[in-house]
């Protein structure tokens, strides 16, 4: 199935480094939440494309899509990204939950990035999604993805990938429906709980004071993605 256009939004550009200009090409893709599209994401491709990325945004349509195809989709545009090279991968909101099940899908055989960053990705199922699982708006919104964000022992059973991870995620509840349900003194982004992001569980866990939906365009968050990128480089450069 090939990959449409708007699965795989590309955007490039010079960097400026060191009085130096510059052209570097370094491969990051970058997979949506549920209803996220690649045009509401311009900060984040700006932003590393100055810093030499090449970045492909992926997109899907929940409510009328099956996530087989969703995932077939995703595993087609991967494949053919990591046959140029190396690739980072942010996958935010559910965006994180369709990577690693894609990454971890032994029928795909995938090459697997060389970092990854869990964006105010849940690790278990979300207060919200339980809670509208059987609404008739939520479902015809968000489809299969939104049944299996709401499934807890679904969630858990997904894994890991063997690959270097970082999680970042935001502390400010003031924005989204969450607070409505548990109150704004408990730890969430607006959409979900510090618990359901599960940070411990990561090799880097970054905190930014930022709600669920604005945190792809969050310049600390933005700058926080990029370090993880760049750490083991950076190491190997002093060494």
């Amino acid at each position: 199935m090939p990959v449409r256009c708007s699965d795989a939004a590309r955007y490039c550009r010079p960097s400026k480094r060191d009085g130096e200009r510059r052209f570097m090409v370094r491969q990051l893709v970058f997979v949506d939440g549920i209803g996220g599209r690649a045009a509401m994401r311009k900060q984040l491709r700006r932003f590393f494309a100055a810093e030499g990325y090449e970045v492909h945004c992926f997109d899907y349509r929940a409510g009328s899509e099956s996530i087989g195809d969703i995932e077939a989709r995703l595993a087609q545009l991967l494949a053919s990204i990591a046959a140029s090279g190396d690739y980072q991968l942010i996958g935010y909101s559910f965006g994180g939950v369709l990577a690693r099940r894609v990454l971890l899908d032994a029928s795909f055989d995938l090459p697997l990035p060389h970092r990854l960053v869990m964006l105010a990705s849940p690790s278990a199922a979300s207060t919200l999604s339980s809670r509208f699982r059987h609404w008739r708006l939520y479902r015809r919104l968000t489809g299969e993805c939104g049944q299996l964000a709401a499934d807890a022992e679904a969630m858990q059973a997904i894994g890991r990938p063997a690959v270097p991870t970082a999680c970042v995620y935001g502390t400010w509840p003031w924005l989204g429906v969450l607070g409505l349900l548990v109150g704004f003194g408990n730890w969430h982004d607006g959409m979900l709980t510090r618990d359901e992001v599960a940070p411990q569980d990561f090799e880097q866990a970054v905190p930014m004071r930022v709600s669920h939906a604005f945190i792809p365009a969050h310049g600390p968050a933005l700058q926080a993605m990029r370090a993880w990128f760049e750490a083991e480089s950076a190491s190997a450069r002093a060494g």
